[in-house]
């Protein structure tokens, strides 16, 4: 397989930033929150103001393109709260960056794909030898893609390119690539003439499951653990509102524009997108499913399985023996 970067860098990005980071203070009333363009029921939340309004917190959201960036961000202390996949996660979490995923926004599903052009030939994994194919490094999607072509044999016969999703979207229509294993809006440009080959369901039947969940860092969590339960009061609000009630979800309802407005996409294409992802319950994220159990969690195993991958390929140079640590179950909100 080659690769245009290598993802150690990402791991270096945070080992030399970690020497920056300064502590959260406890009066602090303002919270700085990292998100990517993926679309979730919470993000309707984030639009109305209804973070700011129900914590009383000012909240400055900043937009990223990848985990990598923000992991880089969250080092260097500038980020209090962001949005990271599993695998960035993993990578971050090994790296000794003191932060905790407190919250799994979505279970990935069929919202990430691998999505080859229809005029590429590529109708089987066989048929991927000799393509070009982008990905964001450093990302579940490119865990995922990694793992996919080893399982296929494919894997040094495959070019991959690391490039973020809106710059892979772009060299998709210049046809500079034969296909992209990305997600959200920019995922919607490649349907207009692709088709998915895998999904992440489907790889995670294969072995490897991700997902996207919140992290903290952990004295800012610490010091705001009233915050942190309100905040995930209302993930969990707009999930059970989305799961409840259709109509208030419907494409022409004012969530999906609150949505569509924000990230500059059409409501058909939100709409769909937010079809595509599980959203764990409150329950679901108390349990040995994910965030709960330790060691044993799901949230702590796919961290370790994570790690282990990148490492065998030797994007990072350890694996800990346990996750768990970068997991944390107490921050969950009541049920209203």
């Amino acid at each position: 397989m080659s690769f245009v970067r290598n993802l150690t860098a990402c791991g270096a990005m945070v080992l030399s930033a970690l020497s920056f980071a300064g502590p959260a203070s406890a009066e602090q009333r303002i919270v700085e929150v990292a998100y990517q363009l993926t679309t979730s029921p919470w993000i309707a939340r984030l639009a109305d103001g209804a973070f700011e309004t129900e914590t009383g917190y000012k909240i400055n959201w900043h937009q990223f393109n990848t985990g990598a960036e923000i992991i880089s961000a969250m080092a260097s202390g500038s980020i209090d709260l962001s949005v990271l996949g599993s695998s960035p996660l993993a990578v971050a979490s090994t790296a000794g960056l003191d932060i905790k995923l407190f919250w799994v926004l979505e279970d990935i599903a069929s919202a990430e794909a691998l999505y080859v052009r229809n005029d590429s030939g590529i109708r089987s994994p066989h048929d991927l030898v000799g393509k070009r194919l982008a990905v964001p490094f450093a990302s579940t999607s490119h865990y995922q893609l990694m793992y996919a072509l080893k399982k296929w044999g494919v894997e040094e016969q495959v070019t991959v390119l690391n490039l973020d999703p809106n710059k892979a979207a772009a060299a998709w229509e210049r046809k500079d690539i034969d296909g992209a294993f990305i997600w959200g809006a920019a995922m919607a440009r490649l349907k207009r003439n692709g088709t998915p080959l895998v999904t992440a369901g489907q790889i995670c039947e294969m072995g490897r499951c991700t997902f996207e969940g919140m992290a903290v860092s952990t004295e800012f969590a610490r010091e705001n653990s009233e915050f942190m339960r309100k905040f995930t009061s209302i993930i969990d609000q707009a999930n059970r509102d989305y799961i409840n009630n259709p109509a208030g979800w419907a494409i022409d309802s004012a969530n999906i524009k609150l949505i569509s407005d924000l990230f500059g996409a059409d409501a058909r294409t939100v709409t769909e997108d937010l079809s595509q992802y599980k959203y764990p319950s409150l329950t679901e994220q108390a349990s040995c499913t994910w965030l709960g159990c330790g060691a044993e969690g799901g949230a702590a195993k796919t961290l370790r399985l994570t790690a282990e991958f990148l490492k065998s390929q030797g994007r990072i140079d350890k694996v800990l023996d346990d996750y768990s640590g970068f997991v944390a179950d107490e921050y969950l909100g009541s049920s209203q």
